[in-house]
């Protein structure tokens, strides 16, 4: 596998953070200090999710109620890492979707690779999704093309 590194400054002359190959990414640990969000969040708080890496990752933001507490994914464990998704049924992410500009919709080929800020096994994201009221979800697109 090719070694990917970006590096250097920011058109203002300062340091930014190094980017590691596409192994470091599929690490326990994140490579960047990303503050982990509380176990429930209430509505209106702000949650905090896992940084976005690159162009093709953005948050889906929904909130579970009793009457309605299902997501909506069909979804498989890729690497131990990784869900994708593999249909968007009925449920609070394809209501987000009605919502939202159409690259910020979630669609079968994504992959969820953060929720509520934690990246980590697809055991750990399983179980973020099942906390709390408000979930936040970092989805990458093109991640299985």
């Amino acid at each position: 596998m090719a070694f990917m590194c970006g590096c250097c400054t920011d058109d203002q002359g300062q340091a930014v953070e190094a980017l590691g190959s596409a192994i470091d990414q599929l690490d326990d640990k994140p490579k960047l200090a990303v503050p982990s969000a509380p176990d429930e969040a209430k509505f209106g708080e702000n949650v905090t999710v896992a940084s976005p890496r690159n162009d093709r990752e953005f948050e889906v933001v929904i909130e579970k109620t009793a009457g309605d507490p299902r997501i909506g994914l069909d979804i498989s464990v890729v690497g131990g890492k990784v869900l994708k998704v593999w249909k968007v049924k009925d449920g609070l992410v394809n209501e987000w979707n009605k919502t939202q500009p159409t690259e910020l919709q979630v669609k079968a080929g994504d992959a969820v690779v953060a929720v509520n800020g934690k990246r980590g096994s697809a055991e750990q994201l399983l179980e973020q999704v099942s906390k709390g009221t408000k979930v936040s979800i970092l989805v990458s697109r093109g991640m299985f093309a």
